[in-house]
Order: C-alpha cells, then sequence, then structure tokens
C-alpha cells in the first residue's frame, strides 16, 4: 500500500484510510473512545525535597493499568504493577506509565529528594557554564522552570555559585552579555522569595576578561581584588574561589597558605573546605577529560578535607566519574546549557553520526552535616532529544517546560566527615580502588529486533541492566554471505545508550544507517544490504568499561514480521465473512448464521470494508514493499476494527421461537378451514413466526416477540364447537389477549394481516395498530 496512505494509520493510532467511508452512529462513537490517546498517569505528592519515607498514591484512567520504576528507566508492561501506594525511602524519580491494551501513556516523572529531620549547617547550590547571552522568551520561561524546581528541594539555600561562562564570549568582546545572567539572577531569586541567598561568580574562559566581568555585577557577587580569586564563607564553612584561566605563582602561594592554616586551627581543621574552580584537574573527574592546571591539583594534594568543584567540560553529572577522590575530592557539577559525554554514535533522524553533545542540563546541590556532606544530583533538562536538529542546525530545549525538570541524576554523593584531615582521607570511598567492577547483563532483556520504517531499517535494542546504569553499546553486523563486517560500525565503535535521559529508555531504537563523513551536517551514505542476512553482535558497557558477555542474533535486512499480521487477519476474515453473510450481501449462509444478528448493516458494511482494505495492506508475497511500521499498523488496526465488528455482530436463541412454533402446530392444523378471528390470529401468528424462523439477521427482541404473539394466539384460539357464540373467559389473573375485546381489532386486519406478519412485521407494530 502506498506510504501515503499508511502515514495517517501509523500516526493517528486508530484512524481508517483515506478513501474509505467514515463510520457513523455508534461505530464511529466507539472508534474515537478507543483511538483516544492514554493519559499519564498522576501523583497526590509533589516533586521535591521531603522528610522521611513518603507514600505516593498514583492515580489513572479506570480502564488502564499503571507500571512504575524507581530506577529512572521508562516502565514497560513488565514492570512492577501499581497495585497500592509506592513507598520511596530514598532520593528517587518514581517514573508511572499507563497502559490500556495495546496503547500507553508518556511518563510521569517525579524526583523525590528524601532527607532525615535532621538540618544541614550549611546548604548551597553549584551551577556551571550557565552560557546566558539573551533574553529569548524560551530562555526566560526555562530559566523559571529551572528555579521553581530548586525552590521545591532548596527554599532558601545559603549560596548560589555560578562556577564560570556566565556568558557566551568567545573572543572577549561581549562584556556587555553578563547583563542577561545578572538578570536572571536577581529576577529568580526575588520570584522565589531566595532573598537571603548569596550569589557567588567565578571566572571562565567564555566570560571576557576579569574587570569587564566584574564591572557587570555587584561587588558581593565577585569579591576578587583583582585578579579573580577571592576566600569567603558558607555558612560558617571556609570557601575559596580561585581562577583557572590565569593560576600562577601568587595565586598557588595565597590559596596554600591560606590552606594550611585552616588545617592546622584546631576549629577548622575538621572542616570540609570547598574550592570552586570553573576547570577540571588532571587525573580526577572523569578520568581528567577536558583537564588543566596541573599546578593547583599539586596545590590542593595536601589538604584532603578540600571539595573541589569544576564545570568546564559540560560533562554530566549522571556518570559516575563525575566524583573523584585521591588526595582531595574533585566534584564536577555539570552545565546548565547543554551537557557533554564520550565521543559516541547518536542517531539523528534516519541516521548515526558521531556527536558528544548532549541537550541536558544539571547541577549540584551540596549540604554539609556534622559527619558528612551530601550531594544531590539534579536534573533541569533530560527529556529525549539531541543537540542539533535532523538537518545539523544547533538547536535545543526550546519548549520549556520539561517533563524532566527536577527529577534526580543519581543517588546522593556522601562524603564523609572526620575530626582531622587524616581521619576526613581515611574515609574516602570514591576511589580508584572502589571504581565498580560489575558489569552490565543482558538478563531477562527481550530479543532485539530490526524492524523495517519508512526511515530505513532501525535495531530495536531492549537494554540490558546495570548496578549503575549501562552508558553504550557495541553494535557490529557482519553479512552472512560474505563473512565482511564493513557496513556498518567497528567493533571500537560506541552508540550512545541515551543514559542521561530521564527516564532512560527501555528499548533503544538505533538506526542501521550512518550520515557521511559521521557527521551530524552528513547525508546517509552507508546502510545494510537489502535481503542479506546478517548476524548482529551486541555488547553493553557502563562508564567504567566493564563489558557484558556478547549478545547475537540473525535477521534479514528489509524482512518483515507477518506473525502478528496474519494472526490478525486469521481471526477477523471468517468474523467479516459471517457479517457478511448475516447481513445477507453473501450467499448461501451457513446454519450458525442464523444465532447472530447485526442491528446497523450500514455501520457493519463499512467495518468489514475497512477490515478487507487492511487484509490488503500487505500481500503474502510483499518482502520490502511494506514497512513494518506500516504492517504494525495495520495489524493494530485490524484489531480495532474487529473489537468493533465482533459488538456489533450479536448473538440470538431462536430455541424460544422454535419451541413456541412446534408447541402450536397441533392447535394450528386444527384451525384449518375455521374463519373465525381467533383462527385468523393463530395462523397470522405461526406463518410470522415461521417466516421470522426462515429469515437471517432477526434480533432477539423481535423473535421474543413474534413467540410472545404465537402463545397468546394458541391461548386465546377455542376450537370450533366449543362455548360456539360466547366470548372465551379470561384466564385466571389475565387481562392480555384473551381479554374481550381483543378479537375485534384483529378480525379488523384480515386477510392483510397474514400478509404482513408472512413478510415479517414486528409484534410491536402490530399493537401500535392496535392500540
Amino acid at each position: 500500500m502506498p506510504t501515503r496512505r499508511l502515514a495517517a494509520l501509523a500516526l493517528g493510532g486508530a484512524v481508517l484510510f483515506a478513501g474509505l467511508p467514515v463510520l457513523t452512529g455508534a461505530a464511529s462513537a466507539s472508534a474515537t473512545a478507543v483511538a483516544a490517546a492514554v493519559a499519564a498517569p498522576t501523583a497526590d505528592l509533589a516533586a521535591g525535597r521531603h522528610i522521611g519515607t513518603q507514600v505516593v498514591t498514583l492515580s489513572a484512567a479506570s480502564a488502564a493499568e499503571i507500571r512504575y520504576t524507581l530506577d529512572g528507566t521508562t516502565p514497560t508492561a513488565s514492570s512492577p504493577l501499581y497495585s497500592a501506594p509506592v513507598t520511596i525511602s530514598k532520593t528517587a524519580t518514581l517514573t508511572a506509565v499507563a497502559f490500556s491494551g495495546a496503547q500507553e501513556s508518556a511518563p510521569l516523572s517525579r524526583g523525590y529528594v528524601i532527607k532525615t529531620a535532621e538540618e544541614p549547617l550549611a546548604q548551597f547550590a553549584v551551577m556551571s557554564d550557565i552560557h546566558l547571552s539573551s533574553d529569548a522568551p524560551d530562555l526566560v520561561t526555562k530559566w523559571k522552570t529551572y528555579f521553581d524546581a530548586l525552590q521545591k528541594i532548596a527554599p532558601h539555600p545559603d549560596a548560589i555559585i555560578s562556577n564560570g561562562d556566565q556568558i557566551n564570549d568567545n573572543n572577549h568582546d561581549t562584556a556587555a552579555d553578563h547583563r542577561f545572567p545578572r538578570a536572571m539572577l536577581e529576577q529568580n531569586l526575588a520570584r522565589t522569595g531566595m532573598t537571603d541567598t548569596r550569589v557567588l561568580l567565578s571566572f571562565g574562559n567564555h566570560d571576557d576578561y576579569v574587570d569587564r566581568m566584574a564591572a557587570q555585577y555587584p561587588q558581593e557577587w565577585f569579591p576578587h581584588t583583582g585578579a579573580g580569586y577571592y576566600e569567603t564563607q558558607l555558612g560558617g564553612f571556609p570557601a575559596f574561589v580561585v581562577n583557572t584561566e590565569a593560576w600562577n605563582t601568587a595565586q598557588a602561594t595565597w590559596l596554600y597558605g591560606r590552606l594550611t592554616a585552616l588545617s592546622a586551627d584546631p576549629a577548622t581543621q575538621g572542616s570540609p573546605v570547598f574550592v570552586f574552580g570553573h576547570r577540571p584537574l588532571p587525573g580526577t573527574v572523569w578520568d581528567g577529560a577536558q583537564s588543566s592546571n596541573p599546578g593547583l591539583k599539586t596545590n590542593l594534594s595536601d589538604f584532603p578535607q578540600v571539595v573541589y568543584f569544576s564545570g568546564h567540560s559540560h560533562l554530566n553529572v549522571t556518570d559516575e566519574r563525575s566524583i573523584h577522590q585521591e588526595s582531595f575530592t574533585s566534584v564536577n557539577d555539570g552545565s546548565m546549557s547543554y551537557e557533554e559525554t564520550d565521543t559516541m554514535f547518536q542517531s539523528f533522524g534516519a541516521g548515526l553520526a558521531k556527536e558528544y553533545t548532549i541537550p541536558s542540563a544539571q547541577s549540584v546541590l551540596v549540604e554539609v552535616y556534622a559527619d558528612r556532606v551530601e550531594i544531590d544530583r539534579i536534573n533541569y533538562a533530560a527529556d529525549e532529544g539531541r543537540t542539533y536538529d535532523d538537518q545539523g542546525r544547533w538547536s535545543f530545549q526550546k519548549n520549556p517546560p520539561f517533563a524532566s525538570t527536577g527529577t534526580v541524576a543519581g543517588p546522593a554523593w556522601v562524603i564523609a566527615r572526620g575530626a582531622t584531615p587524616a581521619e576526613t582521607k581515611a574515609g574516602f570511598t570514591y576511589t580508584a580502588a572502589n571504581r565498580n567492577k560489575t558489569a552490565p547483563a543482558w538478563g531477562a532483556a527481550a530479543e532485539p529486533t530490526v524492524r523495517t520504517t519508512a526511515s530505513g531499517l532501525v535495531l530495536n535494542l531492549p537494554q540490558a541492566t546495570d548496578d549503575q546504569y549501562v552508558k553504550s553499546y557495541a553494535v557490529t553486523m557482519r553479512n552472512l554471505a560474505t563473512g565482511s563486517t564493513t557496513d556498518f560500525l567497528s567493533a571500537a565503535d560506541r552508540v550512545n545508550a541515551q543514559y542521561t535521559q530521564t527516564p532512560r529508555p527501555s528499548v533503544l531504537r538505533i538506526p542501521l544507517a550512518l550520515r557521511a563523513g559521521n557527521k551530524v551536517s552528513g547525508a546517509i551514505d552507508r546502510t545494510l544490504q537489502l535481503g542479506a542476512e546478517y548476524e548482529a553482535t551486541l555488547i553493553a558497557y557502563d562508564s567504567y568499561g566493564n563489558a557484558s558477555a556478547p549478545r547475537t542474533f540473525r535477521f534479514v535486512a528489509g524482512a518483515l514480521d507477518r506473525s502478528a499480521f496474519d494472526a490478525a487477519v486469521a481471526d477477523a476474515e471468517p468474523l467479516a465473512a459471517r457479517v457478511e453473510r448475516v447481513i445477507g450481501d453473501v450467499t448461501p449462509p451457513q446454519p450458525e448464521d442464523y444465532g447472530f444478528a447485526v442491528a446497523d448493516t450500514a455501520a457493519a458494511r463499512d467495518l468489514v470494508a475497512a477490515l478487507r482494505a487492511q487484509f490488503a495492506a500487505a500481500p503474502a508475497t510483499a518482502r520490502v514493499a511494506t514497512t513494518q511500521d506500516e504492517l504494525d499498523a495495520a495489524t493494530a488496526e485490524i484489531g480495532r476494527l474487529s473489537a468493533l465488528l465482533h459488538a456489533a455482530l450479536t448473538s440470538v436463541d431462536r430455541s424460544g421461537l422454535s419451541a413456541a412454533v412446534d408447541a402450536a402446530a397441533k392447535t394450528v392444523a386444527s384451525a384449518a378451514g375455521d374463519q373465525r378471528a381467533t383462527s385468523q390470529r393463530l395462523r397470522a401468528a405461526d406463518a410470522a413466526a415461521d417466516a421470522l424462523l426462515a429469515r437471517l439477521n432477526v434480533p432477539q427482541a423481535d423473535l421474543d416477540a413474534a413467540a410472545a404473539e404465537l402463545r397468546a394466539a394458541v391461548s386465546a384460539y377455542v376450537p370450533a364447537g366449543e362455548g360456539a357464540g360466547q366470548q372465551p373467559a379470561p384466564r385466571p389473573g389475565g387481562e392480555g389477549l384473551a381479554a374481550t375485546g381483543a378479537v375485534v381489532p384483529i378480525a379488523a386486519i384480515g386477510a392483510g394481516a397474514m400478509l404482513l406478519a408472512i413478510g415479517g412485521v414486528l409484534l410491536a407494530r402490530r399493537r401500535r395498530r392496535m392500540g
């Protein structure tokens, strides 16, 4: 079938093919109900910060069932079934999906940050790489939603640290753009009631020059002494902001001296010391990616109580490599504009391209307690998407609010405090020695499949599981006829598992085509050979390089899985044929057909026509002319139309009328030649009953009425010579047709009543005339 005709079906769910008659009456109302989208579940507990274990009640439409997860993944039909309120005892993202038949809703995601009743001694948010050089409406709206989410988790933080790259300056000539992040911060702090929250800034490589940046902000936001670094406090704890764009001896001497003094002072040697610098340090977070300033790392290495926060890389905070402990603690604080991951293949429309940017926004929230420091990772934008559109244009996060705003990007990191720097170091857990060594596993993941879609071949890959998350996959294809593995990716290539997305997809849909030069803007220039049989090998990896066992399966490129379609046709064909026989469009009827009736024959004909159009959507000889999407859409439509046709075809029981005819046979025979009104009524009722029994598509009400009329006529009949000239006596408790005067209208019908009865006149119509 032409793609354009099936496109409406595939996109609209349960619409009829173009050119087919529109269903009317009850059938069309039912079709609308079936086609309606499933509404997402609702939760009675608002997202944000909560004290102690929480219980969440989920709700959905009455006909839908709810499946949910607490591990950040998208629920599937095999996820836990919601049957009672969900208990949440630790920080998590609750995701719920409503299922109704073959349809499912969009996911509901709620981030719950669970804390004890213990009040933090200090609380501050660390954001990096705002890159705000505009006040475009979508940016204004986006930042409103970001602050709304932060306010639900931390209504009154002590401070917000913007850790460099407030703007997009590339040539040291746009310092005036700092007015945009300043206005955004001032407006949102006032709007959310964070009037006592301090703002502290560090200098980044996209901020123009230090002095020109400083001139754009209140002095207390950037209280440096001329070189872009300064000392302050956060909730009474020592804090330092360093200038990683100009690390030098003077700055190193100053910082080392102050840290030495704090370590020696009994009042502060057990205190965490927070240091903020725009750039990450070598050999720390993300295995040292995009790092610099080895001298600063050396400077900090003598002070285990230091917690160093950095941005610059835009690398996401979902990745567990975003925290590192060796001589001190390093934390990657993410990015609030866009983020990055390792360079991997990502899907851009119908093809794969190598790319490292991702359209997420994240930051961290830090809380200091007497014995620990807790760091929560917050998503502000983690919806599915790409940083480039399919034509290679930079474009993302254009339609806030986002469903993922306020969800959590991973479990909280907990840094133990010690009474001395040495005790603090003894409590390090995020070390190289403790790197995760658990490999992903395929477990109960369903078999992968390759689908033929309108845009090309797509690998549907049910994700492997991991104790943290699966980061990427190796996907190789071996042509079984040639033995070649050059048609697709190499074993060294990786495909992004979309692990930063919230919720993470349970099934990846990977186009099996590559863009020219592996670039987003490149045209698709490499695909698999249609008709060729391939063996696919899949290996799942986590962030630490732990690899799953290989998983292999074979498929024929472009082949269609017809099993569901053929089964649907096999089920629907006899149904359509029966309806056609019942309504008289096809002859001869089968004996079983007399046990059914169709009230609205016009609507039934429309349904049968629509079904037969679906049967023709993919002839048995079709191989690559029809896509799997089209075939599956036709299968779903056959199921929908079959349900409507089943509802239109009702069973009837003719046994009551047959029994009445058999019981009346002797009486009818005895009335032969009798011209009295009761005799004529008896013969008319008997003839009408015989006519209905011989006719197809008789409603149950008509059968029951004819049986009642025949029984009443038998009861009213008095054989000749018995009480002649007298009215029959009423039966006990009876009025009915045996009552006086019942004979008169029947006699008035005369011979015409016989003809009408043989033609199938309904009892209700006769009674209206009699009345």
